[in-house]
């Protein structure tokens, strides 16, 4: 807004965002208590898929889980646009959208309306393909690319033909969305098409006259690639058709909250995002944790963070977008290290994650951008808010509106016992685990310890000798916190103990323990649900030896959605 200031000496004229916020981000209608599941959208098996869990896949789940369950959302990981190379959701390139690696082709129109293509695909040396990469128990990102992409351009060239060079009426639309999606759109699909001609190894990499993005080589690049940018448009295009049937399909579900979306904390330094905003984020530097008991040399993310002084001087221009974008489909956002509201530890570009130091941000300001699109959207604000967090950080957060984010493990400090689930916050969102932690049958037979111990992530025999005897530990206070709340028998403890064996009515208990709490919204897993072992990410694992952000499902939803014990969970939850 252009403001005017009045002096004696003369009008002093200047720019200046001014943010006009309700207090508090938008809260969920009655009833205000929901249950749901969460996943790894990547690892979820269906019929049909490439390789990778597709939209397709999450349509059909997420109707079951709405119609027969009766479960009020779905959670999901980011789904942002990868980083080249990395199968971390949580270092991507873009947080603004989407990973197109989620689409499913049949879906999209262009398929059905070209039998060409649909004779291509189904040619048995592409089916064989498929097959291959259905049967593996492991995303291979880098094959799934490349059928993917093969197709996808088939579909953009026949869209070409059928409709750009017509001016019809689906021309027309993507047009609208072009146009709605603006510079940030162009200079994404810019991006990309750079990337795809430098070698696919992010923007330092270049040649240094593509740094900027309206240098002059690059607006000479745009205007020699002008189909190769539509198409990433295009791509992107489909992204928001196939999200915006998912929302359909969960309002026809009857699910209230619908989708629940999740915010990765930082970007990739050779990503897209970094390249479009490099003047409001800091380079040179990435952000991680200081040394706890769980990491002794700190933690280093490889992410940039928002440089606090630039972002104010701009208006905040990247955390609106990115916010807003990531509000448009679904009832929840959740905010991955809610800590970076308030303060980010930045490790200079060279050193480790001992050698930091925290950077303030202006929070007033920050959770005023949250809750006006919160509000704007209708979407609940899940702050995560684990780790070194003080109480002043979560009474803030709390009074913003935004839903704190607790987990069963690690209500129980120091050994002391687990409290009642009545004490729990009702302003919450609940759960026993998140994708860091062991599953619960992990958990309980002590398979992240096993895991952690044959990658080398222990310093010494004694740490390992020490996490075992603290998991005995815990596992006796969650037993003795059932019996406290009747869920199991007196006589249960011992018989449990002396196995490492989950059995279905001691998992049900535990979710039964959590379901009790006031918290306003209860979250299962769905490898807890399946009874999986594995969990999807191991932090700090050295890379090729655990498949982190790999893992598929053991069984495919078609093969699991008729489990009566996940009925009899539903019916719990209920």
């Amino acid at each position: 807004d252009l403001l005017v200031v009045e002096k004696p000496s003369g009008v002093v004229k200047g720019h200046s965002v001014i943010i006009v916020a309700p207090p508090r981000c938008y809260e969920a209608p009655a009833p205000k208590k929901y249950w749901g599941i969460t996943l790894q959208l990547y690892g979820l098996r269906g019929s049909g898929n490439w390789g990778i869990g597709d939209f397709s896949n999450l349509r059909k789940m997420t109707s079951w889980v709405g119609k027969r369950l009766g479960a009020g959302m779905v959670g999901l990981n980011p789904l942002h646009t990868l980083t080249p190379g990395l199968a971390s959701p949580y270092s991507p390139s873009s947080r603004l959208f989407h990973n197109p690696l989620y689409l499913h082709m049949e879906s999209i129109q262009e398929f059905r309306t070209t039998p060409a293509i649909r004779q291509w695909v189904a040619r048995p040396s592409f089916q064989s393909k498929l097959q291959a990469l259905r049967a593996r128990d492991t995303v291979d990102y880098s094959q799934v690319h490349t059928v993917k992409w093969t197709v996808l351009e088939k579909l953009y060239r026949a869209f070409s033909r059928q409709h750009l060079r017509s001016h019809t009426r689906r021309a027309k639309a993507f047009h609208q969305f072009c146009q709605a999606g603006g510079e940030l759109l162009f200079q994404f699909a810019l991006f990309q098409t750079l990337d795809e001609v430098s070698g696919g190894k992010g923007w330092k990499t270049w040649p240094k006259k593509y740094h900027h993005p309206w240098s002059p080589a690059v607006l000479a690049f745009a205007e020699h690639h002008q189909d190769r940018i539509r198409f990433y448009q295009y791509v992107e295009w489909q992204c928001e058709l196939q999200l915006h049937t998912l929302d359909k399909a969960t309002t026809e579900a009857n699910m209230p909250m619908g989708l629940y979306h999740d915010l990765a904390i930082g970007v990739h330094p050779g990503g897209a995002d970094t390249w479009m905003f490099q003047e409001e984020l800091a380079q040179n530097v990435s952000i991680g944790a200081p040394p706890d008991k769980f990491n002794l040399c700190g933690q280093n993310w490889g992410l940039n963070p928002m440089h606090p002084q630039k972002l104010r001087e701009s208006g905040y221009r990247v955390f609106r977008e990115t916010i807003r974008n990531n509000m448009r489909h679904g009832g929840l956002l959740r905010i991955d290290h809610a800590l970076g509201l308030f303060r980010l530890f930045w490790i200079p570009k060279g050193f480790s994650g001992n050698q930091g130091v925290y950077v303030r941000y202006r929070t007033d300001e920050l959770l005023a951008i949250l809750a006006v699109e919160s509000v704007r959207h209708k979407v609940v604000v899940i702050g995560e808010d684990l780790g070194t967090v003080t109480p002043t950080i979560r009474r803030r957060l709390a009074k913003g509106g935004l839903l704190s984010y607790r987990l069963l493990m690690f209500e129980n400090p120091r050994g002391r016992g687990f409290q009642p689930p009545q004490q729990f916050p009702a302003q919450a969102l609940m759960s026993v685990n998140t994708h860091d932690l062991p599953t619960l049958k992990g958990f309980w037979k002590g398979r992240d310890i096993v895991l952690k111990e044959r990658i080398g992530l222990y310093p010494s025999p004694s740490s390992v000798k020490g996490d075992w005897s603290n998991r005995k530990r815990d596992r006796k206070a969650l037993l003795r916190a059932l019996i406290q709340e009747r869920l199991l028998t007196a006589g249960s403890l011992d018989q449990e103990e002396h196995t490492l064996d989950l059995t279905e009515d001691l998992c049900r208990s535990i979710y039964a323990y959590v379901a009790r709490s006031s918290c306003q919204v209860v979250a299962i897993s769905l490898e807890d649900l399946l009874g999986e072992i594995d969990t999807p990410n191991i932090p700090g694992a050295p890379p090729g030896s655990y498949p982190v952000w790999k893992r598929k499902l053991v069984r495919a939803f078609e093969q699991w959605k008729h489990d009566r014990h996940i009925q009899d969970f539903a019916r719990m939850f209920r």
